[in-house]
């Protein structure tokens, strides 16, 4: 059928139409593309040229020290905490791990987290404390509470990489040896570190470095400090590994939000690319090869959530819970022990804050009924 002459030309305008309204979809996708921001991705290294200290090459650590006081020391390649372990957290500690046990029935074990300090050469003193303190929350935690000591396993590896230099914490590959303390006590088989795979990601400046930095107020000193350099940082996980999580946090505006996302992140460097930083909780999905019932609590600060790569592997599932932002975590504790099959309950924190309220926002209203989580 042939078409008439207005048809043909009624029929050319709706093409017409049609292609301008494709062309007016198009240029406003791509002006939105544009429009998104770019979220930087950091590669790893494709050679490793760092050794057990973090340095490149052969370098060993230095012994000249730019500046010393009662918080810190501060060396021409790293900052060591001197976090103080005093003899007034342990009761409070105690109480804490005696309350969790009482209101959950779950399996409490309490892992301080010593820091670089008693691993350092010419700091034995800072060693004898924290093993001394250790014995005492030891004495003093409730019958049928188990504390996890990670030092003998740190010790065992004096030539690797276990602490940051510039952040205060310990590396993912410190944290596998902690973790291992972890596996023993749960009856569990130890994990093989050859059968993780490694990344190392070029270097980045920790949270001491860029505070000593900010707080000095010698020009020469505070550019001695800023052209330390940075610490490399290696991620350890299984290629077998879910490396999923669902997270949740407080959002810019004040609301909260749950995302589902990667555990550990390749567009983040340093530890906030392990979980996140100021996030509420996480759940973390695991491979449960550890052949337990139950799933595990892990009640943390920056450097217990540092095992979750080993933690995910024998569990089938990890609950996250951030120690200092968690406010609503007491209340919620009945629900998140039935609703995640909670058998075991972790808590790993820093030795220099367990037992410090201002440290535990998450926990404190266990022991205050009704009271301010940030007393």
């Amino acid at each position: 059928m042939k078409l008439g002459k207005t048809a043909k030309l009624l029929l050319l305008f709706l093409l017409l139409l049609g292609f301008g309204g494709f062309l007016v979809i198009l240029q406003n996708g791509l002006e939105k593309l544009q429009r998104l921001p770019e979220e930087k991705v950091y590669y790893p290294e494709t050679r490793d040229l760092y050794n057990g200290f973090g340095l490149r090459g052969k370098r060993r650590l230095s012994g000249q020290i730019l500046v010393e006081s009662e918080e810190q020391v501060i060396y021409t390649d790293r900052i060591l905490k001197l976090g103080k372990l005093q003899k007034e957290q342990i009761p409070y500690a105690a109480e804490m791990a005696g309350a969790l046990a009482e209101k959950t029935g779950c399996e409490i074990y309490v892992m301080p987290v010593p820091e670089r300090v008693v691993l350092e050469k010419g700091y034995e003193g800072r060693k004898e404390e924290y093993s001394g303190w250790v014995s005492e929350l030891q004495e003093a935690l409730p019958e049928g509470i188990t504390l996890l000591d990670p030092l003998p396993e740190l010790e065992k590896h004096p030539d690797e990489y276990l602490y940051f230099r510039t952040e205060n914490n310990w590396t993912m590959r410190g944290a596998f040896y902690g973790a291992q303390a972890v596996l023993r006590a749960l009856g569990m088989e130890e994990e093989n570190l050859k059968a993780y795979r490694e990344y190392a990601f070029g270097s980045f400046n920790g949270n001491l470095m860029h505070r000593a930095a900010s707080t000095c107020t010698d020009d020469s000193l505070k550019k001695s400090i800023r052209s330390m350099e940075g610490d490399v940082f290696y991620i350890y996980i299984k290629g077998s590994n879910p490396n999923r999580e669902e997270i949740t946090l407080e959002s810019i505006s004040g609301g909260i939000r749950t995302m589902k996302r990667p555990t550990i992140q390749f567009i983040r460097n340093g530890v906030n690319a392990v979980i996140a930083s100021n996030y509420l909780h996480s759940v973390v999905e695991g491979r449960g090869k550890g052949n337990r019932e139950g799933n595990l609590l892990l009640v943390t600060d920056s450097k217990g959530k540092m095992m979750i790569s080993v933690l995910s592997e024998v569990f089938d599932q990890v609950y996250v819970s951030n120690i200092d932002e968690d406010a609503d975590f007491a209340g919620n504790l009945e629900k998140t022990i039935q609703e995640h099959n909670i058998e075991v309950i972790l808590w790993a924190q820093n030795a220099a804050e367990i037992g410090r309220p201002s440290y535990m926002r998450a926990l404190n209203p266990l022991l205050k009924e009704g009271g301010d989580s940030n007393e």
